[in-house]
């Protein structure tokens, strides 16, 4: 049970409207996703939450990559085909063709090497993987020099033009930009030193097709415009590949962003399945009563293991949020004993980010935690106003979330059941404060506080903790990474339709990188959450601070060399998106 204390008693009602605008708001994200999908067109500086793909470093723009390389080796592939059926077309009619002889022996010649060129990319193409910048590149600057010297045989006035502009056209939408843009001016560069150098007499004519019947003005121009209309083709081409990519990713963007929001609704049903069962700001069975030195006034938070209620110290009248647990049952006295004693441990703790006890005792036969009540909102409520935190508010959370962690864990104590909701901004003391330390528990003792087999949020525990092992602070540090990667990607690393699947998530799947899902987290961060989210205890980081610390250096682009290369390790046996073999 999370420990909430509300700025003021809230009405439910409100609450109940607050998370129906919410899941409104949701459902109208998705409508716009599934427009903006469909309006895939590029505009001038579009506004983008992220940064550019082509600065991203993640595992989502390498999927994107890949789907453009598969396209591009399409294309080259249906390309370099069309080029042997023109080249042999070519070779059957040479026999026939007028012209300087002594110069069909090159142009046969060029035709050949181009057939071999075509069936040497062709091959390359049939595994995807050969077909590199470096290939992209050969063949482009080769069909390049092998235009010149088909142009200077058919002629420079000739139909040939047209097919440098097929040519063009397809090397203009390759990848590689250096291919795409220096090959073909290198074509239209060639063509406009042959047709001038022609057209000037610097150069014999002795093509198959010369201008005889030409006027030197028409020369002069179809000299301007071949080159010009070259010069669009490349320009289209080059058009047409920023405008696929664009609307690649943006239908990426809007897949992603789809999937977040769809992650945030069950949260919000969640969520609002918890108001509805609340009852906040309604009187509890205690209402009224004492305990010890506390009285008890209305209900301002409850759930499975009790309540919690808005209390005012009897002599000083310091407010408090007291927590009252279910009845011990039959071994009462023995567990009262353990409760007191392990509430004195965590009200000794002494830290500005853990929420401070001021006692604990027992009403009723029913253990009660007094502890400080704040104003402000827990870390749940503000993910569902703003779904991602920035780099500075994230890093501010998980360092003082740390240090209070690493209080805790010095005395030998572990939360066990580390959420969103249990993290509490207080607006009063500026600085993020650990709620409900109710299913804690001492290292090195049997049991918890509530004594139960299995305890606390399953899509944040512990793999060990899922399989009611024993658990220790390296299990805080997996809640905390947990929290990290929903605050950090907009996603919980770990879902499932009902508890038992959320636990086999938890125990033997792998979320996926959290690069793939925010493109603008660099890839140094996805090596420190697979530290923190290791399914084995001791493959984790020992100390919430190291991992806040480790965090915080690669949010700034450079990981800690020992945590890239441990973190090579774990991926290496468990990569991003797999189900974890080892048990």
């Amino acid at each position: 049970m999370s420990v909430r204390p509300p700025t003021a008693p809230p009405a439910v009602t409100d609450d109940v409207d607050t998370l129906a605008e919410e899941q409104a708001r949701v459902d109208d994200d998705l409508d716009r996703v599934s427009l903006e999908t469909v309006d895939a067109r590029p505009r001038r500086a579009p506004p983008r939450p992220t940064t550019p793909p082509s600065a991203a470093s993640s595992e989502a723009q390498d999927g994107l990559a890949a789907a453009l390389h598969a396209e591009e080796v399409a294309r080259a592939r249906g390309w370099s085909t069309v080029m042997i059926v023109m080249a042999l077309a070519m070779l059957a009619f040479v026999p026939a063709l007028p012209g300087d002889a002594s110069r069909k022996g090159p142009f046969v010649a060029t035709l050949i090497a181009l057939i071999g060129l075509g069936a040497w990319l062709v091959r390359r193409c049939r595994n995807p993987a050969r077909y590199t910048p470096a290939v992209f590149r050969t063949f482009a600057f080769a069909i390049a020099a092998g235009s010149f010297e088909v142009i200077y045989y058919l002629g420079v006035f000739s139909p040939t033009p047209l097919v440098v502009t097929l040519g063009i056209s397809f090397i203009g939408l390759g990848r590689d930009r250096i291919g795409a843009l220096v090959a073909p001016l290198v074509a239209i560069a060639g063509y406009l030193a042959l047709a001038l150098a022609t057209l000037t007499g610097l150069l014999d004519d002795r093509a198959v097709v010369t201008p005889t019947a030409t006027s030197a003005a028409g020369q002069a121009m179809f000299t301007a415009m071949v080159p010009v209309v070259l010069l669009v083709a490349l320009w289209m081409a080059r058009l047409s590949r920023r405008t696929l990519e664009h609307a690649l990713a943006r239908a990426h963007e809007a897949a992603l962003l789809a999937n977040q929001r769809e992650a945030q609704l069950v949260e919000v049903k969640r969520d609002l399945d918890h108001v509805l069962d609340g009852g906040a700001g309604a009187k509890g069975q205690l209402t009224g009563a004492a305990a010890g030195p506390w009285q008890l006034a209305e209900v301002i938070g409850r759930g499975a293991m009790g309540e919690v209620y808005a209390a005012t110290h009897a002599s000083d009248h310091r407010t408090a949020a007291v927590k009252v647990l279910r009845e011990l049952g039959p071994d009462e006295a023995r567990l009262r004993e353990r409760f007191e004693r392990e509430g004195a441990v965590i009200a000794a703790l002494q830290s500005p980010h853990i929420v401070r006890v001021f006692d604990a005792g027992v009403i009723r036969a029913m253990p009660y935690l007094a502890m400080e009540r704040l104003h402000g909102e827990d870390l749940a409520r503000r993910l569902r106003r703003e779904p991602r935190l920035d780099r500075a508010a994230l890093i501010t959370l998980v360092r003082e979330v740390a240090r209070g962690l690493d209080v805790a864990h010095a005395a030998g104590v572990v939360h066990r059941d580390l959420k969103p909701h249990n993290l509490f901004w207080s607006r009063d003391l500026g600085a993020w404060k650990i709620l409900d330390f109710g299913v804690a528990s001492l290292a090195g003792s049997s049991g918890t506080l509530t004594q139960a087999a299995v305890v606390g949020t399953p899509g944040y525990m512990a793999p060990e903790q899922a399989r009611g092992h024993g658990v220790d602070a390296r299990a805080d540090v997996f809640a905390l990474g947990a929290v990290t990667y929903r605050a950090l990607t907009g996603r919980p690393a770990f879902t499932g339709v009902d508890t038992p699947q959320l636990l086999f998530s938890v125990v033997y799947q792998h979320p996926k990188a959290p690069s793939a899902l925010a493109p603008d987290v660099p890839r140094a961060v996805d090596a420190v959450m697979a530290v923190a989210l290791a399914k084995r205890a001791a493959d984790r980081f020992d100390h919430a601070t190291e991992f806040a610390e480790a965090l915080a250096a690669a949010l700034h682009g450079a990981a800690p060399l020992p945590v890239v290369e441990r973190a090579a390790g774990l991926l290496a046996r468990h990569p991003w998106g797999r189900a974890a073999t080892e048990r």
